[in-house]
């Protein structure tokens, strides 16, 4: 996720110290989470604060926008280390990953924009888990 800050300004002018005093009150409230800073000319206030967006890079970063987020744990493809008898081995943090370059990955890893691209073109289907009262 790429982010961007620039700086912006907001103007408040008034013909009494009451009035600009409410209206520079109403702004700055407004901009609070801008880091404002302010500065007087006569009945003008001049107010300086921050402006950021974030511009999504990747099609994960387009999900994480929207407030989704997985981890390799989640996708069809990963493969936890077993057990010798067979069964998955949920102490280990590794698992197998046919995507990834050492074809092995942390489980709980941010996952790679090719699950993303899968869920895009409808290849991966995520689907929730039933309920146990029914």
């Amino acid at each position: 996720m790429k982010r961007e800050s620039f700086q912006q300004f907001a103007i408040v002018a008034a013909d009494s110290a009451q009035e600009l005093t409410e209206r520079l009150n109403a702004e700055l409230f407004k901009l609070r989470d801008k880091r404002p800073q302010v500065t007087f000319e006569g009945m003008i206030a001049r107010i300086s604060y921050t402006e950021e967006i974030q511009i999504a890079e990747t099609v994960s970063d387009d999900f994480e926008e929207r407030g989704i987020s997985l981890t390799c744990l989640d996708c069809p493809f990963f493969v936890p280390a077993m057990k010798s008898d067979g069964t998955p081995d949920g102490r280990s943090k590794w698992g197998g990953c046919p995507h990834s370059e050492m074809r092995r990955t942390e489980r709980n890893r941010k996952a790679c924009d090719k699950l993303f691209k899968m869920i895009n073109s409808g290849e991966v289907r995520l689907c929730l888990p039933e309920s146990e009262e029914k």
